[in-house]
């Protein structure tokens, strides 16, 4: 493993965490209330919406290059799928006030009817964001190593999270061009392991 990998590797999961990191104070947050009638929502700025899939999708594409870098492993695409999980995971924990009140959120959500609330509402739709970003990955690294069922795998996710939330297009549209600039850095500054 040559010091250079594990050099940029270290870049990238620092950029990656620091993507990710910029969400927290960033996102808009919606606390399940499943008594209330309705949800009270906090956004930060005007453009919480529009900025958190983006950055959730390049963080968590960044993290699992800058993990395989480290690692000096060529990246499969089968690795490049846990990417659209950790940033649907992250933007749903996020949204849903998870990270920032656990103790609150968590008991709510174990509700079916606060969860199918969240799952419909802001935190969905941004999850789909993000997930569709940082889907990218995965199919292109699929594409590029010729492997099939990840490249199946990736393009399925990618459908779902398209038809899921199909209903904030906005989302969807700057989470895929985050994951889009994401995957062409990856592929300009790690081409040992993002170019056929």
């Amino acid at each position: 493993m040559s010091l250079c990998s594990r050099l940029l590797g270290s870049a990238l999961l620092v950029v990656g965490l620091a993507a990710i990191a910029a969400t927290v104070s960033l996102a808009p947050t919606v606390p399940p209330e499943p008594a209330a009638d309705s949800v009270s929502l906090i956004a930060p700025t005007p453009y919480s919406f529009i900025a958190t899939p983006p950055l959730l999708a390049v963080g968590s594409v960044f993290l699992v290059g800058g993990i395989a870098a480290v690692a000096g492993a060529n990246l499969s695409a089968r690795a490049a799928l846990f990417a659209p999980v950790l940033g649907g995971v992250a933007a749903f924990a996020l949204v849903a006030g998870v990270v920032t009140a656990p103790a609150a959120i968590l008991p709510a959500l174990a509700e079916a009817d606060a969860l199918a609330t969240a799952a419909s509402g802001p935190p969905g739709t941004i999850a789909t964001g993000a997930v569709v970003g940082a889907a990218v990955a995965p199919v292109v690294r699929a594409t590029t190593t010729e492997d099939t069922a990840a490249l199946l795998a990736g393009s399925v996710l990618l459908l779902a999270a398209l038809a899921a939330g199909a209903s904030d297009p906005l989302s969807l549209v700057v989470g895929g061009v985050g994951g889009a600039v994401a995957v062409g850095l990856l592929w300009a500054v790690d081409p040992e392991r993002w170019r056929p």
